[in-house]
């Protein structure tokens, strides 16, 4: 069983920025991000697709990162430029469910724990598409991370060439330490890569209580709470079961011809003009699913 799961919202302001700055009037985005999810398909060849955005089933609310982080977490976002980007997106999930993705969706969180909870529970490979460099957590063994942006697949054995020497057993207190400036979460005080790298070295044989002074320590595990996503989609108890009834919920069912009327309708012409490709990208994962259904696996 393998399983491609994109980080949807990471997806949408990609073509949606790309679109906005190198195309002339008519807005492309949506039929971009489409063609980003046959590329992704057909490189991948999943047996299974989802699609894991920020939309909260619950709202409004908050959820401990923005309260962990005095409200400060994601403040430097531009929500006009957020309504934008998003006005889509009930498209978007139309068009996916006719090619038999599933948009799944957090009830308090984010789209970055929704896909945490599925590399853990889902058996078999999986590969996450996405530019956050974050879900490089969850590498393991069975769970790899497409970064687009770089047009490569990172690895455990290829980790340490694409973190700039920061071990996978390191990555999340690396992070912690560093801060991420696209979340708004400050890192400890004059503290680059180098200097973490030194303080991760001492972190093999101390405490991090006995390294970092009061200060830093303190926002060092503020950021762990903030950043570690083992925790998120178990720190609520409606968190994870909505989750759960979501996935009991099954797959969308495939209607390519639904696909295409649609597509027809907002002339999506690249799209028509290669049906017979976009027939064959998503019949073959049709083809995949029997063949592990009949296997068991």
């Amino acid at each position: 069983m393998t399983t491609l799961i994109l980080d949807a919202n990471n997806l949408l302001y990609r073509t949606f920025w790309f679109s906005k700055n190198n195309i002339e009037g008519e807005d492309l985005s949506t039929l971009m991000f489409l063609r980003a999810v046959k590329s992704y398909v057909d490189k991948f060849k999943p047996t299974h697709v989802y699609a894991a955005w920020d939309k909260k089933l619950t709202y409004p609310s908050t959820n401990f990162r923005k309260n962990t982080s005095n409200g400060t977490y994601k403040s430097n976002r531009d929500s006009e430029v957020a309504k934008e980007a998003h006005r889509n997106d009930e498209l978007i999930k139309d068009l996916l469910n006719c090619l038999g993705i599933k948009s799944i969706y957090p009830n308090v969180m984010e789209a970055d724990y929704v896909i945490a909870y599925l590399c853990h529970k889902l058996p078999g490979k999986k590969f996450v598409v996405t530019v956050d460099k974050d879900l490089y957590q969850l590498i393991n063994e069975s769970t790899f991370v497409l970064n687009p942006i770089q047009k490569v697949t990172v690895t455990p054995d290829n980790f340490t060439t694409y973190t700039k020497g920061v071990e996978i057993k390191h990555f999340l207190d690396y992070k912690a330490i560093v801060g991420d400036n696209s979340d708004n979460i400050k890192g400890l005080y004059k503290v680059g890569h180098k200097r973490a790298l030194n303080l991760l070295e001492k972190f093999n044989s101390n405490d991090p209580k006995v390294i970092l002074n009061e200060q830093q320590y303190e926002i060092y595990t503020k950021n762990l709470k903030i950043m570690d996503l083992k925790l998120g989609y178990k720190f609520y108890p409606e968190e994870e079961p909505a989750y759960e009834s979501q996935m009991e919920e099954g797959m969308p069912e495939k209607n390519l011809d639904t696909f295409f009327k649609q597509c027809t309708n907002y002339n999506y012409g690249s799209i028509i003009k290669n049906k017979d490709k976009w027939i064959n990208t998503f019949k073959l994962n049709d083809s995949l699913q029997e063949i592990i259904a009949k296997l068991n696996i």
